[in-house]
């Protein structure tokens, strides 16, 4: 994945030129947490949560498993012995998100509820 600023703006490369930079909150669900254990299992993994550029209304998450180590672009947040890695520039659309997992057989997996968020396009997957 790019590490690099945005060169430009629209709906699928946003300007990240004048976000701010704020100490992030990543919340996951106890469910979350079980569902991340397992999968990482003994490894020493991160999870990076990133903002893309896309979707319906703009944004769309990224989330990635990754076994190298963030680097100083990225802020460290650990809950329940998961590492979660937020890109500085990412920090204040993804502040206080709450990463939760579901069982159901259709639309089940990880989804994100984020509170900064001022539209959600109707399949979830995108904000703005």
């Amino acid at each position: 994945m790019d590490d690099s600023l945005s060169c430009g703006s629209s709906i699928y490369n946003p300007d990240t030129s004048d976000r701010d930079i704020v100490e992030c909150e990543v919340i996951i669900s106890e469910l979350g947490v079980i569902k991340l254990k397992e999968i990482i299992g003994d490894k020493e993994m991160w999870l990076y949560i990133s903002i893309l550029g896309g979707g319906c209304s703009g944004y769309v998450y990224d989330l990635e498993l990754r076994d190298e180590k963030p680097s100083g672009d990225y802020q460290i947040i650990n809950q329940d012995e998961i590492e979660v890695a937020v890109h500085n520039f990412d920090s204040t659309l993804i502040n206080g998100i709450l990463l939760d997992f579901s069982e159901k057989l259709m639309g089940g997996g990880f989804h994100i509820s984020n509170p900064n968020a001022d539209k959600t396009c109707s399949c979830g997957i995108s904000f703005r």
